[in-house]
């Protein structure tokens, strides 16, 4: 699938600050619809101990997604009710699903929020996300990252 602006949907002010770039490039451009990217990452909590309760930490994760995604989805429609909101949800470890998905589709622009210790920031072995970003840039035409 070809996907012309995704954004890394992420609950904070930096996220919401990814959203506000997006919707930047979105009037700039003449784009009309913004992707918003949640990978519903279990991982975190299994590896301290819950992992028989991951199902019910999977259904708790994908309820916190469907409100960030809300929340963002409310910051775009403010700015400008013309621009269509997809969501795109995932399973699984965030930067290994990032990764695959900008590998099994086309996306144009993609944008990620940054921060010290966010949850791509967590997945990665010692939080060394430069080499992940450096392998996104070799898939995305343009990879923005707000900070």
């Amino acid at each position: 699938m070809e996907y012309e602006l995704v954004v890394v949907a992420k609950g904070s002010e930096v996220g919401e600050k990814a959203v506000k770039r997006a919707l930047e490039i979105a009037k700039e451009d003449n784009i009309r619809t913004i992707y918003l990217l949640f990978v519903n990452d279990t991982d975190f909590f299994s590896k301290g101990g819950y992992v028989r309760l991951e199902k019910e930490l999977e259904a708790g994760i994908e309820n916190i997604g469907k409100v960030i995604m809300e929340k963002l989805e409310d910051v775009i429609k403010s700015s400008d009710n013309q621009i269509k909101v997809e969501r795109v949800e995932l399973k699984g470890k965030t930067a290994e699903e990032i990764l695959r998905f900008v590998k099994e589709n086309v996306v144009k622009t993609l944008i990620v929020p940054k921060e010290e210790r966010g949850p791509i920031e967590r997945s990665l072995i010692h939080g060394d996300i430069e080499p992940f970003f450096n392998e996104i840039k070799q898939y995305v035409n343009n990879f923005i990252i707000v900070e």
